[in-house]
C-alpha cells in the first residue's frame, strides 16, 4: 500500500511541476513563525520596489507546514558562476542590491520609543548568530543584544573564559559600547536568497530572519553567512553599508560558537 501511495505522490509532484508549480512555489516551514515572515514580506512589498514573492497562504500536511507563494523568475546566485561573471554583470547586480538595502533602511525605525530590536510584529528575532534553537528576544536595546552575543557574560568575564589577550578584550569592549541606529534588516543576505536572471535581480527571498536590528548587523551577518566565499564577501561593502570594525569584533567574539538563550527574557 505504501509503495502505491509513494508512486501516486511522485505522479502528483510531476503534474504539479509542469502545471501550477511553474507559477507557485511551495516552501516547507521549519520552527519559525510563518505569520511573521508573511507579515514582513507584505510590509516590505507595500513600501519598496524590492522584488518579493507574494504570499498566497499556508497549510499543514502530514504533520508538516507548507507556505504557498508566487514563484520568482531566475535562479539563486551560484558562487562558482559568480566568479565567471563579467564586471558589467556583477556591477549591475550589486547596484540593484545596494538600492534594495537602501530602500529597507529608508523605511525608518519601529514605532516603539526607544525602538526594540525585534521582528516586524514586535516579537522575537530568528537569528542563529544570536541564538540557536529558535527565535529569541526581543531585545530592549543593543546593549542587551551584545550581552546575548557574549552568552550573558560581561566583556571581562567573556575575555577570561576565552583566554584572549588584553587588547582583544578592549577591542570588543569598545565595539560593544557603540550604539547604532535601528533599521529594517533582511538579516540573511546570502547568495542562496538572491534570485537573478542574467544581470537582473528578480527576487530577494527568505524573510524569516528579518526585523528591526542595529545598522551594522546586516553587514556582520552577510560575512558570517558566507564566511568561506572570499570573492563574494569582498563585494559586500559595495551594497551593504560597511562596518569593518564591528565585524572584526564579532569575529573575535567567536564565529565558531553558537549561543543558546541565557538572558532569561
Amino acid at each position: 500500500m505504501s509503495s502505491i501511495l509513494n508512486r501516486l505522490e511522485g505522479l502528483v509532484a510531476k503534474i504539479w511541476a509542469y502545471t501550477l508549480g511553474r507559477f507557485i512555489f511551495v516552501k516547507p516551514l521549519g520552527y519559525g513563525d510563518f505569520t511573521v515572515e508573511a507579515a514582513t514580506m507584505n510590509f516590505v512589498r507595500q513600501r519598496t520596489t524590492i522584488p518579493i514573492p507574494r504570499v498566497l497562504g499556508a497549510i499543514r500536511y502530514r504533520g508538516r507546514r507548507y507556505a504557498f507563494m508566487t514563484r520568482v523568475a531566475g535562479k539563486e546566485i551560484d558562487y562558482w558562476e559568480w566568479k565567471t561573471y563579467s564586471d558589467e554583470i556583477k556591477e549591475s547586480i550589486i547596484s540593484q542590491l545596494k538600492d534594495y538595502i537602501s530602500q529597507l533602511r529608508s523605511i525608518g525605525p519601529p514605532p516603539q520609543s526607544p525602538p526594540l530590536i525585534c521582528n516586524i510584529l514586535g516579537g522575537p528575532i530568528l537569528d542563529h548568530r544570536l541564538c540557536v534553537g529558535g527565535p529569541y528576544g526581543p531585545y530592549r536595546d543593543e546593549e542587551q543584544m551584545n550581552l546575548q552575543l557574549r552568552q550573558g557574560f560581561t566583556v571581562d568575564e567573556f575575555a577570561e573564559i576565552a583566554n584572549g589577550p588584553k587588547d582583544l578584550t578592549e577591542y570588543i569592549r569598545e565595539c560593544h559600547n557603540i550604539r547604532h541606529p535601528i533599521v529594517l534588516t533582511h538579516n540573511d543576505i546570502a547568495m542562496r536568497n538572491i534570485m537573478i536572471d542574467g544581470d537582473r535581480v528578480t527576487g530577494l527571498i527568505d524573510w524569516e530572519c528579518a526585523g528591526w536590528l542595529p545598522a551594522h548587523w546586516e553587514y556582520i551577518k552577510a560575512h558570517w553567512t558566507e564566511v568561506d566565499r572570499d570573492e563574494w564577501v569582498g563585494e559586500l561593502h559595495k551594497f551593504i553599508p560597511p562596518f569593518d570594525k564591528e565585524n572584526k569584533a564579532d569575529q573575535m567574539v567567536g564565529w565558531s560558537r553558537s549561543w543558546g538563550p541565557r538572558l532569561g527574557l
